[in-house]
């Protein structure tokens, strides 16, 4: 199995972040008191999401490199 790695860092972001979202959509209030709205909870969200997105692009780019290392 290649890049075991990569599998790896998928399998915490997905055990961190997919009960991090369901809290984000759960709560009511944050931990400085406060009261989460739906644009607050979007927002919130969109940070997450930016995140988990730079990962995988950073795992994409080692993949195509290693490819190209591979190949030539």
């Amino acid at each position: 199995m290649k890049h075991k790695g990569i599998w790896l860092i998928n399998g915490l972001l997905a055990l961190f972040a997919v009960p991090i979202a369901v809290m984000i959509l759960i709560r009511r209030v944050d931990g400085s008191g406060y009261v989460e709205t739906g644009r607050s909870r979007l927002a919130a969200l969109a940070v997450l999401g930016a995140v988990v997105l730079i990962v995988i692009l950073c795992e994409l780019i080692y993949l195509l490199m290693a490819h190209a290392v591979k190949k030539g």
